[in-house]
């Protein structure tokens, strides 16, 4: 067995994951003493407007509008279908690493470690300041960009082109080292692919009780 012939999914995943802990091992300390040294763009970057739940409320609204559409047995745009999905996708996704892995990995967040010196990962401590790994941040942004890259593949260039300012905000605002990024982005993608995958399962099958 070759790559070649192994799912595309599977090979991804798998580059995913080495990438993320090359970052952790080697990359994230370095370049989050780099970036704060820059001192770009901190003051704005560390605003309370980064905590506010805004693609949590969008997430529960598109839920609720696709939701409305199947109680009332009435056809799925496409928009709200791909809103639905990204809502159901990002809540799902959000719950896991903010009730699971986030106390899971404990891993501490950069500005404590900037300040302190002191990092790492603190296994099975919940709570500030052992929530940077995997990103929340990163999480909402791709469990809605996967899906949104599924049905609207024409904003491709303006999805990447979102996820990599996303990405330097977070650095340089110091809320997450890159392998928290990385993390948070694979665990959305991920999200974003299932839930597609088991649309399409149960999607046909809607429109037919709709039908009848």
């Amino acid at each position: 067995m070759t790559l070649k012939t192994l799912p595309r999914e599977f090979v991804i995943s798998l580059a995913m994951l080495l990438a993320i802990a090359v970052s952790v091992r080697f990359i994230d300390s370095t370049l989050a003493r780099t970036l704060a040294d820059a001192h770009l763009a901190r003051a704005w970057l560390t605003r309370d407007l980064f905590r506010l739940p805004v693609l949590v409320v969008l997430a529960y609204a598109a839920l609720a509008v696709g939701l409305a559409h199947l109680v009332a047995r009435r056809p799925l745009p496409r928009w709200a279908v791909a809103g639905m999905l990204a809502g159901l996708a990002l809540v799902v996704s959000l719950a896991l690493v903010e009730n699971v892995l986030k106390p899971l990995f404990g891993r501490t967040i950069p500005s404590v470690y900037l300040r302190s010196g002191r990092g790492g990962f603190h296994w099975f401590h919940a709570g500030w300041p052992f929530q940077s790994f995997p990103s929340g941040h990163a999480v909402q942004a791709t469990a809605i960009i996967a899906v949104f890259w599924h049905f609207y593949p024409r904003g491709r260039w303006f999805y990447a082109a979102t996820l990599v300012l996303l990405a330097a905000a977070l650095m340089l605002g110091r809320w997450h080292f890159l392998g928290d990024i990385l993390a948070g982005g694979f665990i959305g993608a991920w999200a974003g692919v299932l839930v597609i995958r088991g649309w399409g399962l149960i999607g046909p099958a809607l429109a037919r009780r709709r039908a009848t």
